[in-house]
This record gives C-alpha cells, structure tokens and sequence, in this order.
C-alpha cells in the first residue's frame, strides 16, 4: 500500500473510532483530521466531503469487518449452523465492555444518517443485502447437506440471522449491560437449531 492509501485509510479508521463514540453528526473534520494527525487539508484531498468518509466508512471498514466476523469464519465448519452459533458466541463473549453501550456500527451509522442522506441508506442497504446474501449462500450449503429441513426457506433465515446478530448488539446498547448477549445467544441457538434435521 503507498502512502496516500495508507494516509486514506487513517483517515477512515479514525473517523470511524471518533464516529463510533459520538455519533457522525457530533463528529467535525477538525477532530477526524486531529484524530489522525493531519491537517485539515490532508483529509479534504482524499474526501471532498465528511459524507464521503462516512460512505467509505461503509464500503471499506465495515464491509470489512462484517466479512470478517460474520462470514469468513463459516469456511471452518463442515457444518454451517454450527459455525453460526458458535461465531456468534465467540463475537459477543469476546466483545469489549466499552463498546457494549455503543451498539452496532452499521446499524447506529445507517439509522442516523439514512433519512438525512440517501446515498447513505442506499450504502447501508447494499451492505446488508450482502450481508444476507452470504449468510443464504451457507444457509443454502447446509440445506443441500440436509442439516436444514428441506422446507426452510434460506433466504427468510438468512435474513433472520443478519437482523438477530444486529439487534443482539442494539439490546446491548440500549440495557448497557452484557448479560443480554448470554440470553440472547440461548435464543439464538435453539431457533437455529430447530430448522435443523
């Protein structure tokens, strides 16, 4: 990676912590560009706008990151329900208490930004869909490998599990308190497994 890629993505992972904290409305240029320690100019050559970091923020980081905590650990298991459930215990087991309050990343950004800027629903919609299509596409595995019922419909499921791993983090937010996760997960679990054979 060159520089102007590694000074773009400074960029993007500090607004992403600042925004994370504050919300993207209670975050200013100054403090992404101070964040990262650039000037302000640095961050208006890669972004002409707060917005678009906000967008990339979407695209790039948490893409990114959903990609990696959600999906890319199902490749491990021949059986994909089970690496489902146990990704999603791991994730919030492993979750640090300071971020319990904050919620989920994409949901806070989307349900803030979505109504006051289009581009931004679309870009959280377009995330989501890919989100749920993954997560079909081991449904759809695991139904072939009949560890699903032949009648569940995958893509309801798929969709299902996306808004349940979402919501686990907004009951985290709203209670502030970690105890949800454990009896969530049990909700979790037993639903997914009684779509199982």
């Amino acid at each position: 990676m060159g520089k102007q890629e590694d000074t773009r993505k400074l960029i993007i992972e500090s607004a992403f912590s600042l925004i994370y904290e504050n919300g993207f409305q209670g975050v200013g240029v100054r403090e992404i560009a101070e964040n990262a320690n650039l000037t302000i100019g640095a961050f208006f050559y890669h972004f002409p706008t707060k917005n678009q970091v906000g967008y990339a923020i979407i695209e790039e980081f948490l893409s990114k990151g959903i990609m990696e905590r959600w999906i890319l650990p199902l490749e491990g298991y021949e059986n994909p329900i089970e690496g489902m459930i146990k990704t999603y215990k791991k994730t919030f087991d492993s979750w640090p208490d300071e971020f319990v309050s904050r919620g989920c990343p994409l949901n806070n950004l989307g349900q803030e930004m979505s109504a006051i800027d289009a581009e931004f629903q679309k870009k959280a919609k377009a995330l989501l869909t890919t989100w749920i299509k993954h997560t079909k596409k081991y449904l759809d595995f695991a139904k072939k490998q009949k560890i699903l019922n032949a009648n569940t419909d995958t893509k309801k499921l798929a969709e299902f599990i996306v808004t349940f791993q979402e919501a686990t983090f907004a009951m985290g937010k709203v209670m502030n308190d970690r105890k949800v996760y454990d009896s969530l997960y049990i909700s979790f679990k037993q639903h997914l497994e009684s779509h199982c054979i």
